[in-house]
């Protein structure tokens, strides 16, 4: 697969994900895939595999009331890998709101996602957002 191939997966991730449709957003996920959140907020962590990473988008999704969604700003291919900042938005049930920028990494295997990791620009402001 090629680059085009592994944009087309990884817009049809982020666009599931933004619609809450977290099968559509966990169908281009190897099933070996490896995904880290970066951080200390409750969210952050290292998921393997499909159920798992399938868990923590449906547990962000619930911590926010399905607000979280993501806009990518910049987006960078090269074979297998892709580079992505995107502005990121959403409103926890108490009020609290986050709309800031994040860094990603993602590596690619036959057009399915294999690796990724979420960077928050504003760690600080992550943490705070998801805290209890």
């Amino acid at each position: 697969m090629g680059e085009k191939e592994n944009l087309e997966t990884l817009m049809a991730v982020l666009e599931g994900f933004n619609r809450n449709d977290m099968i559509a957003a966990t169908e281009g996920l190897d099933p070996d895939v490896t995904y880290i959140i970066r951080g200390r907020a409750r969210v952050s962590g290292v998921y393997k595999g499909r159920e798992e990473m399938a868990g923590a988008l449906r547990r962000i999704k619930e911590l926010t009331d399905g607000t979280m969604a993501g806009k990518p700003e910049v987006v960078l291919a090269k074979g297998d890998e892709v580079m992505m900042y995107m502005r990121v938005t959403g409103r926890r049930p108490d009020g609290r709101e986050y709309d800031n920028y994040q860094a990603y990494l993602y590596r690619f295997r036959k057009g399915k996602l294999l690796e990724g990791q979420t960077i928050p620009v504003d760690q600080h402001a992550f943490e705070e957002f998801f805290a209890d």
